[in-house]
């Protein structure tokens, strides 16, 4: 019976539950059988657009998350009479979707995947470089399509991408030069380098839509990277393309002024900017008493400026460091550049040892103003510059590269007497190595120096010597986990020699007094990890930890509250004493709004051991003393704040970005009025100490493609100083205390042969002290001043232009030349440099110093270099 009963309900149960499947299985059928049609379609557009002409055609609706699938990706598709079950699959392939039918509707997904951590991984790798001269090419990007996934490459032009086995499209792409894109069948890790070519010139407006643009996708703040075509396209004084000058165009970078290639970067002072040449510093980069810039552009790859939120390999300044790649030479075939204008004339050579293997490159620069000079003034007797670059790059094999780079550069000016010189030098032995697919190794030796010479009498070669130099020897790692993770960390110890000034001769100079050369070595260890969080954050952290030592022979002295000098120490050669050990903690947060916008938020601490001592803001009069931390001088130190937006309008083809900061430095150097720091063996006793605080918004919009490109930036920001023993502990404004600045610069092809550019800046007038009253003593007349920086200089704005034109008309032929025109302060701006106190003037009009002051009604004259100034030059290139 209960047999039965049990039968009589699986029957029941049985008839309940398949009839409804049964009933659902053939309604599904209906709906889930595509439209039987075939489509042609040809477009070029969006994955978004390709799916609603494709549904439109095909009688169908799509249902997806744009989120999820590379909606936005470009796409060339063309088919021809395909079935809508074909179309569908070869995009599901293509892009990694998956795609299901539910109720008429096609849903698309992103495929899944085996979990990373259980699933076969292997390794992509090699370097990306230009097709026609084998330079690599720095923070080219490689994506993998069907992941949408990707990295850049770094400063040498290696990649590496670890990923889950299987087959995918690898795309790369650097601005200026065609995509590549290629499939690669990842069953095991492989290496392999990949050659762009450089875009051909055409006049039709091409906007790129790339996955990510580097502003919005950096997980990096406070940083701008400049091509050499952004150098080479600004109009220049004399013609003479200038690298440091071109900072000018970035927000937060202010000029000293005419004249001068100083700079300064959010608040900070002049010598807390570091400039580096393959890792080589240079302590002094101009050129004709401030300028020009010492870098050949020619022979520069690649640069990089970082505004304080410096990655954790880099420090030693509080400021900025630029960060310049010189080419390592075409090893492709040989290749002369050159070019002549009115004060220079510059020529390089570059070409194979052995092609795809190993090349060099050397340049040189000479001035050739003298010869205009002598005509003004018959007194000078020399009047000069010079530049020389050179490399030379060996590719041992897949795993091993050299390079072996070296600079010298120097000025000289002389007249019957006296005179001055200085000069650069720098040098770098670099090893790349790589340990796997995944772990790449930069071991570089760099070794470096500067000396400053004032002759006070040129017969007997009497001069002031002042001298800095050091020798680096560092390994930096990179350890690639997977794409978007990556570790860096390193090892470096610096050796650094000081002498603060002391006099030379033929003859004895027993009555002048000899300063103390300092010595010093650093250990430097560092840590930086960055890593993508999800699809929307990511961040940047490191640490950077230092250690700084003193090291005898050297005489140090110790002095009272009063600043007098009460006893001296004495450190035997080789002896360590007063080290400083010092954190630096650094960190970036980047969240993705959208593809196309990111807010970022950093913080960085950073440390400065080496200080230039000048009392002096004028770039023609500097007599320059640099002196290492020790008893007397505590290292600087500075706390940023860095909040970001960046977007991209890839219609336009322009990125635009608004960062605000916040900095605070202490340890900061001032002088007493009237210091004397020439020839002084107690100079720490005219030192201040205090702290700045600067702050600001920086915004720029820029377009680096198409015919007309541009870059327009503005910059709102305060430096201030307070120190107790200056301006009676009041705070003060620094002399680079500019709140407006505004800088514009633009290109535009007028035709394949004319190109045009221009450039204007204005920025407020620079601080300085204004005496308040006047009164004679011992028959010199004395200034008296009231607050310390209580006056400005007029505002400060020029118009800059240029053209050039290509004499060539076939651009395929290999020898290549072209003549530049330009205009420096197109409209005649007098732009203040300083002001004179001590002159009258004359019923026409002049102004001289009159030989009575006092009886006398004095009025100030203002001081300005280059007005309006016209030049031409002459370009070649022979491929």
């Amino acid at each position: 019976m209960l047999v039965g009963i049990q039968q009589s309900i699986q029957k029941k149960l049985l008839k309940g539950l398949v009839a409804p499947m049964i009933f659902l299985y053939l309604h599904a059928s209906a709906q889930n059988n595509l439209p039987d049609v075939t489509l042609s379609i040809d477009v070029n557009t969006s994955l978004t657009e390709l799916l609603s002409i494709i549904a439109q055609k095909g009688g169908i609706r799509f249902s997806y998350n744009p989120k999820k699938i590379p909606a936005a990706q470009v796409v060339r598709y063309r088919v021809v009479n395909q079935s809508l079950t074909s179309i569908l699959n070869d995009l599901s392939e293509q892009f990694g979707m998956k795609y299901t039918l539910v109720e008429g509707q096609v849903i698309l997904k992103p495929e899944k995947r085996a979990d990373k951590n259980n699933a076969s991984t292997f390794t992509f790798s090699g370097n990306i470089k230009d097709a026609d001269t084998g330079e690599a090419l720095i923070g080219a990007t490689v994506l993998l399509k069907e992941l949408q996934t990707g990295t850049v490459t770094n400063a040498f032009g290696f990649f590496s991408i670890t990923v889950p086995k299987g087959s995918y499209t690898i795309s790369s792409s650097f601005l200026g030069y065609k995509e590549y894109s290629a499939a690669i069948d990842l069953s095991a890790s492989y290496q392999q380098d990949i050659a762009l070519k450089e875009e051909l010139p055409v006049l039709e407006e091409v906007v790129v839509s790339n996955a990510l643009p580097d502003m919005v996708q950096e997980i990096t703040a406070g940083n701008t990277h400049v091509r050499p075509k952004v150098v080479e396209e600004r109009p220049a004084l004399f013609g003479e393309m200038d690298v440091v000058k071109s900072l000018e165009s970035i927000p937060g970078v202010k000029m000293h002024a005419d004249g001068s290639t100083f700079y300064y970067v959010r608040g900070g002072n002049r010598d807390q900017n570091l400039v580096l040449i393959d890792d080589a510093p240079i302590y002094n980069p101009s050129h004709l008493l401030g300028v020009f810039s010492t870098i050949i552009p020619d022979a520069v790859n690649d640069m990089t400026l970082y505004k304080g939120d410096m990655p954790a390999s880099l420090g030693g300044r509080l400021s900025s460091v630029l960060d310049i790649r010189t080419k390592k030479g075409n090893d492709q075939h040989v290749q002369v550049w050159g070019s002549t204008g009115l004060i220079s004339t510059k020529l390089g050579v570059e070409g194979p040892f052995k092609k795809s293997a190993s090349s060099f490159l050397v340049s040189a620069r000479a001035s050739t103003v003298k010869w205009i000079l002598q005509k003004v003034d018959s007194d000078i007797k020399q009047f000069d510059f010079h530049d020389f670059t050179s490399k030379v790059n060996v590719r041992l094999n897949q795993r091993n590269h050299f390079f072996f780079s070296f600079y010298t550069g120097g000025d000289n000016y002389f007249n019957n007497n006296t005179g001055i010189s200085w000069t650069n030098t720098a040098g770098t032995l670099r090893w790349n190595h790589l340990f796997s697919d995944r772990l790449f190794m930069n071991t570089t030796l760099a070794i470096a120096g500067y000396d400053y010479f004032l002759y006070t009498d040129v017969d007997t070669k009497t001069r002031w010597n002042s001298h800095i130099s050091n020798i680096n020897l560092k390994s930096d790692f990179s350890y690639f986990i997977k794409p978007e993770n990556e570790v860096t960390f390193g090892i470096g110890v610096n050796g650094y020699t000081f002498n603060p000034g002391n006099f030379k001769s033929d003859t004895t100079l027993a009555s002048i007094p000899s300063l103390s050369v300092r010595n010093a070595f650093e250990v430097v260890l560092y840590a930086n990890h960055e890593v993508k969080l999800g699809e929307r954050w990511g961040i940047n952290y490191g640490l950077r930890f230092s250690l700084w030592s003193n090291t005898g022979e050297a005489f140090e002295f110790v002095f009272d509250e009063n600043r007098n000098p009460i006893d001296t120490l004495y450190y035997k050669k080789g002896e360590n004493y007063k080290q400083f050990v010092n954190v630096e903690p650094r960190a970036t947060i980047s969240y993705l709004l959208n593809e196309n916008a990111s807010v970022k938020a950093s913080f960085s601490r950073n440390v400065q051991n080496v200080h230039l001592i000048s009392n002096s803001t004028s770039p023609f009069t500097s007599l320059e003393v640099w002196l290492p931390s020790s008893i007397n001088i505590k290292p600087e130190y500075s706390n940023q704040v860095t909040l970001g937006y960046y977007r991209s309008l890839q219609r336009l083809g322009t990125s635009v970005m608004a960062e605000a900061f916040y900095k605070k430095m202490d340890n900061q150097i001032d002088y007493n009025a009237h210091a004397e720091t020439l020839l002084n063996p107690l100079v720490e006793r005219e030192l201040r100490i205090g702290t700045a605080t600067a702050y600001g918004i920086e915004l720029l919009a820029k377009k680096d493609e198409g015919r007309l490109r541009g870059w327009a930036g503005y910059t709102y920001s305060r430096a201030k100083r307070k120190f107790a023993d200056v301006n009676e502990g009041r705070v003060y404004n620094a002399f680079y205390d500019r709140p407006h600045q505004v800088n514009l610069m633009l290109a535009y092809d007028l035709s394949l042969r004319w190109n045009f550019g221009m450039n204007w800046t204005y920025s407020t007038g620079a601080p300085f002290s204004s005496p308040i009253s006047f009164y004679m003593y011992n028959g010199e007349e004395v200034p008296v001043y009231g607050q310390k920086n209580n006056d400005r200089l007029p505002d400060y704005h020029r118009l800059d232009i240029s053209a050039t034109f290509k004499l060539n008309k076939n651009p395929e032929k290999r020898f290549k030349h072209s003549v530049s025109f330009s205009v420096f302060n197109l409209y005649g701006r007098k732009n203040s440099l300083f002001v004179n106190y001590n002159k009258t003037e004359s019923s026409d009009g002049d102004f001289e110093i009159p030989s009575n002051l006092l009886e006398n009604n004095r009025t100030t004259s203002h001081f300005y270099l280059f007005r309006f100034t016209p030049s031409i030059a002459y370009n070649f290139k022979f491929l």
